[in-house]
């Protein structure tokens, strides 16, 4: 009987701060947003632009680029080749958030 008082107890305490999560979940407006990492890794990853001479593969319809022996590069239905220099310009991203070396 005093597991099931405590069970009970238990959830009685825990239901209104777990329904205070989706609520403020359920209120935002659009996609989520995906804050940049901070530190040392991420200061290098975000000016690290690999080899702009690498030709790859633009999924035009996704808006990701991959690079060449990558399962996709030149297999989708839809794409182009050009450089990684030119798809960074064109804001285009590379696949899986790797950039080609």
């Amino acid at each position: 009987m005093k597991k099931v008082a405590c069970l009970l107890l238990m959830g009685v305490l825990w239901l209104p701060l777990a329904g205070q999560g989706r609520r403020a979940l359920s209120t935002q407006a659009g996609p989520a947003t995906i804050l940049p990492a901070s530190g040392p890794a991420a200061a290098q990853a975000q000016t690290d632009k690999g080899n702009p001479d690498v030709k790859v593969w633009v999924n035009t319809t996704s808006g990701v680029y991959h690079c060449p022996g990558s399962r996709w590069y030149g297999n989708t239905k839809q794409g182009q080749y050009m450089t990684q220099a030119e798809a960074q310009e064109k804001h285009y991203r590379p696949a899986y958030g790797k950039v080609c070396r």
